[in-house]
């Protein structure tokens, strides 16, 4: 018998035998003591006390997210250990995730990552929908680990759950309106209005519009930046028993894109002299051209961006029906349609005309989700149905050394690849989940999901040059499915009221796809296809807090097996930017994170956060020339740590609170090949903020981020044999700014 057919069996029979176990004469649990406060989570698709859930989970209030100004789905990383984010090709293209060295750095938006967002319990679905403005939110749950049974899609790496303000029953709302350094204004507010005794709505926006810290002083380059407007609508009604939740949304975006830094790595061109890794980005470097840097100044570049521009428009339904038809048995369906348009104009090679491109996207996304919720006292029952569609078409360019088209001598250089690229993706799943308490210490879950996923995709290219235009210089076509078994086993054990621990095996899978990113030949275009990708995870957890609840403290050790690990591979050796998402061998994770919080008194409260991985060992991946083993896994730090302080101060008839926090991340590399161009040292960025409470209604407030102007990059991108240089983007300095807020 295979290990596959092992898993589910070994599930089931756990599932059966535990269920028919009678626990009816076991003593009643503890009851929490009445000064502590009890933390509820829905880690678990349900809402329980977080000692009462073995999964490591990070909780984060909504109005903490408005004070640390967090303005997308981006900078949560920041929040929690183990876990960092990037816009990795700039703002307006997919950002790269990973948690606990579990990620995807690749800008492609035909990639699905393995960390997943559920907004108000809808699947985020491919790349394009994981960059999400955070505004009006009840509260963020951030999920580290595999989740192979409850959340579906692909959710190897963890699961953000973003959870919104919901329609209450009294009339009132907010408006907040900030200004800050970089022309960076933002309005945000909410309303919420009873329409009957059972029914409420509320309507709340986000408005922004700001500029990027990089000063582009290329001739005529328009000053980089974007204007981000967003809305969402909530009904809230009741209909035959049914408890109905009507959910509208959308966002618009457009601007220009952050400008990108080339910097050369050549201090003699002539002889191939490489210039000090320390001097890289300094007037003391050229590219294969012989260009240098605009100015030393880390934050001026030259890019002629005159027509890059950024364009997106998304809008989402969803319906969300829920009926307890008895004390013991609920039902829960959500319904939701998603659509999404981009088109956004990039540019990779500084001043010239070397590297340039266009990713547009369309995407149609349905997804229906039923769950059944039974609770049989001492033993609980969740399962479900899922279904997924999403439609993409890709309508993407690679323009290459379009400078060349003026000089007879290089006319037969330049290329122009046009992709038509459709995919067309299914995701179909079963799943349930036992907790079932074993005594008054001990609880186990036993979870079991069997996914199907299809991909079905067809890649076109057309090709212009000087001399001639070839249509369709590829036209191929395929499909890619799987079927698996996911799952978890876990065990929760309650040492005292205060300490509890829990010990868990979860089976993670994540389906083979196609990635449809840029190629210049038919046989690249066809090697873009890839397989799925396995992980068991092995993790020990404690949570435990004081008899009075002022510190908490909780830890987690885990280890990763990965087989067929699915990785963005650089081919750095070919003039034209050649990289695809390939199945790279087998490869380990190991880890340790920490949260610790502590409020000695009503007025003070100290907050660190820890992430530690000291292997994240890239499994071997060998193909024609290219051969990799046992190096780091790209984008994950060995480090990640938080810390931060908030002191509240009464003066007078009013009241002052003060934050100060700092987020450090180790040094990581962008690629397989740990160059030490492409490696982004270690850096620290500090953050404040002071709150001034002038009225129980009104605030307001003075904030700063990177309080220090710490210089560090968000890409480092191998373009050494195509341009003599590493391409960069360059992350945002010091920001200082004022933030007005009224509540009525």
């Amino acid at each position: 018998m295979s290990y596959k057919s092992l898993f589910p069996a070994s599930i089931c029979s756990v599932l059966v035998g535990v269920s028919s176990w009678s626990v009816e004469a076991q003593p009643a649990p503890w009851s929490e003591p009445e000064s502590v406060e009890v933390i509820e989570v829905h880690a678990q698709r349900r809402l329980q006390d977080i000692y009462d859930v073995s999964v490591a989970v990070t909780l984060i209030d909504g109005e903490y997210l408005k004070q640390r100004q967090i303005k997308d789905s981006v900078e949560l990383a920041a929040l929690s250990p183990n876990f960092i984010a990037s816009n990795a090709a700039a703002e307006g293209t997919t950002p790269a995730f990973s948690m606990r060295g579990v990620g995807m750095f690749d800008y492609n938006t035909s990639t699905v990552s393995p960390i997943a967002i559920y907004s108000d319990d809808v699947v985020s679905g491919g790349a394009s929908f994981l960059s999400s403005q955070l505004f009006d939110l009840e509260r963020v749950e951030i999920i580290r680990g595999p989740q192979g049974t409850l959340f579906g899609r692909n959710t190897t790496g963890g699961a953000i759950l973003l959870m919104s303000a919901m329609p209450e029953a009294e009339f009132g709302g907010y408006i907040r309106a900030s200004a800050a350094e970089q022309r960076h204004y933002r309005a945000q507010g909410a309303l919420n209005a009873p329409l009957s005794d059972d029914t409420a709505i509320r309507f709340a926006f986000n408005w922004q519009d700001y500029q990027y810290s990089m000063n582009n002083v290329f001739p005529d380059a328009p000053a980089a930046g974007m204007e981000q407007a967003s809305f969402r609508l909530l009904l809230s009604t009741q209909w035959h028993d049914w408890d109905v939740l009507l959910r509208l949304s959308s966002e618009h975006w457009q601007g220009v894109p952050k400008p990108v830094y080339s910097a050369g790595i050549f201090s003699d061109l002539a002889t191939g002299t490489l210039c000090p890794i320390s001097l890289v980005g300094t007037r003391d470097c050229v590219d294969g051209f012989g260009m240098s840097v605009a100015s030393d100044d880390y934050w001026t570049t030259a890019v002629n961006t005159a027509e890059k521009r950024n364009r997106t428009d998304s809008w989402g339904a969803s319906v969300h029906l829920s009926r307890e038809f008895s004390p013991e048995f609920s039902l829960k369906s959500v319904s939701a349609y998603k659509t999404f348009n981009r088109t956004h104009f990039w540019d990779a090679d500084g001043p010239g005309q070397f590297i340039e491109g266009l990713l547009g996207s369309n995407t149609d996304f349905f997804s229906q989700e039923l769950t059944l919720y039974w609770d049989q006292g001492k033993r609980f029952w969740t399962a479900g149905l899922f279904y997924l569609q999403e439609e993409l078409e890709q309508n993407n360019s690679l323009d290459l050394f379009r400078d060349f088209r003026v000089v007879p001598e290089l006319a037969d250089i330049p290329a122009q690849f046009f992709y038509d690229n459709t995919l067309n993706n299914k995701s179909m799943a079963a799943y349930a989940q036992l907790d079932q308490q074993l005594s008054q210490r001990f609880t186990l879950t036993a979870g079991l999901r069997i996914t199907d996923e299809s991909t079905r995709y067809r890649a076109r290219s057309d090709l212009d040059t000087v001399a001639f235009f070839i249509p369709q210089l590829w036209d191929l076509s395929g499909r890619v499915s799987d079927t698996e078994w996911t799952g978890k086993l876990a065990l929760n054990q309650r040492l005292n009221p205060n300490h509890m621990m829990y010990y868990s095996y979860s089976r993670g899978y994540k389906s083979g796809g196609y990635n449809g990113g840029f190629a210049s030949s038919a046989e690249e275009a066809a090697n873009s296809a890839y397989g799925p990708e396995y992980l068991d995870a092995w993790e020990i957890g404690s949570r435990w807090r004081s008899d009075n609840g002022r510190m908490r403290w909780d830890l987690a050790a885990f280890y990763y097996d990965y087989r067929d690990q699915q990785t963005f591979v650089n081919f750095s050796s070919g003039v034209a930017p050649y990289h695809v998402l390939k199945n790279a061998g087998d490869g380990q994770i190991f880890g340790l994170e920490s949260e610790w919080r502590y409020q000695p008194s009503q007025q003070l409260e100290l907050h660190v956060v820890l992430g530690y991985i000291p292997t994240a060992k890239l499994g071997e991946y060998r193909e024609g020339e290219l051969f990799v083993a046992d190096t780091r896994l790209p984008f994950t730090p060995e480090w990640t740590a938080g810390a931060a302080i908030q002191y509240q101060q009464s003066l007078r008839q009013t009241t002052l609170l003060w934050q100060l926090g700092v987020d450090y991340q180790s040094s990581v590399y962008f690629d397989q090949y740990e160059d030490p161009y492409t490696r982004q040292a270690g850096y620290s960025l500090w953050h404040g903020r002071v709150g001034w409470q002038l009225t129980a209604d009104l605030e307001l407030a003075f904030w700063g981020k990177n309080l220090f102007n710490q210089e560090y990059t968000e890409l480092k991108f191998d373009s050494i044999a195509a341009l003599g240089a590493i391409t960069q983007l360059r992350g945002e300095a010091r920001q200082l700014g004022v933030e007005i807020s009224y509540h009525f």
